[in-house]
């Protein structure tokens, strides 16, 4: 008997293949529900958030906004006060040494704002795939997803909270330089370098989201990325829970075979009485 065609049994063609072939649909079938579930899992919590997204990122702006305010304000009065302490030799070697290393930051950190998604999940073309093909694209998928999922929480959801505090720390070290400036002592190129940080710093502090509405629709493309990859997880799931079980209906069929071979012979020849013998 090989693979994938119809199994003789008795008088005439029985088909007892269609069994196996609906037991592994079933097991395709189940093993996308569980998956789905898992799913709901990140995906639920995910647009509770969203819904209330625009809300809580204004009141963390709202908040963030004072104290932004105060360290562009302390910018401005520091530079003019340090405006006649350095000469410009002095201005332009700070001002390389900031801009070197703010390139080695951005190069760590990556540029601010949303995350770029430029690829997809396909899955045309895939479901005759062999088991070990099925299982790689999964586990690739599922990466890109985890990713995409830890950005979601880790980024998106955690500025609400760290942006305030973002803009309480630079009020707080904006104070503290302009009580240094104040005083003579002070070497005029290491408060020209912290005033150019806390100057990067006021300008990136929304982290790449100029407004509300940035946020969120970063919000949004990151969802629904997560929920295109997760359709596909699911669909490919099931189709290695198919190839899984009929690979392992042909091993059985091959094990048997290679075991009772005189049995299987003696069935054969049962099947076929004189004037009855032929092909299905």
């Amino acid at each position: 008997m090989t693979y994938g065609t119809p199994h003789p049994s008795g008088h005439g063609c029985c088909d007892v293949d269609a069994i196996d072939e609906l037991t592994c649909k079933a097991a395709g079938i189940k093993r996308q529900a569980v998956v789905t579930d898992e799913s709901l899992l990140t995906l639920t919590p995910f647009r509770a958030a969203l819904a209330t997204a625009k809300t809580d990122y204004c009141k963390a702006r709202a908040t963030a906004k004072p104290d932004v305010k105060a360290a562009e304000d302390v910018v401005k009065a520091v530079r003019e006060t340090l405006r006649c302490r350095l000469d410009e030799e002095q201005r332009e070697c700070v001002e390389r040494a900031v801009q070197k290393v703010w390139t080695r930051i951005e190069e760590c950190v990556g540029e601010p704002g949303c995350r770029e998604y430029t690829c997809d999940f396909p899955t045309e073309g895939h479901q005759g795939d062999p088991a070990p093909k099925l299982a790689g694209l999964i586990a690739h998928y599922r990466e890109e997803v985890t990713a995409a999922s830890k950005y979601f929480t880790d980024v998106l959801q955690a500025e609400l909270t760290a942006l305030p505090k973002r803009a309480a720390q630079l009020k707080a070290d904006a104070a503290q330089l302009t009580h240094d400036a104040a005083d003579p002592a002070q070497p005029p190129v290491d408060l020209y370098v912290r005033l150019l940080v806390l100057d990067r710093q006021v300008k990136g502090v929304w982290n790449g989201f100029p407004g509300v509405h940035d946020y969120v629709d970063c919000l949004c493309r990151t969802l629904m990325f997560i929920l295109r990859g997760w359709e596909a997880i699911v669909i490919l799931e099931g189709w290695l829970a198919v190839r899984a079980c009929k690979d392992k209906a042909h091993d059985d069929q091959c094990r048997h075979l290679l075991e009772h071979t005189v049995d299987e012979v003696r069935a054969e020849v049962a099947k076929c009485p004189p004037g009855d013998c032929g092909p299905c």
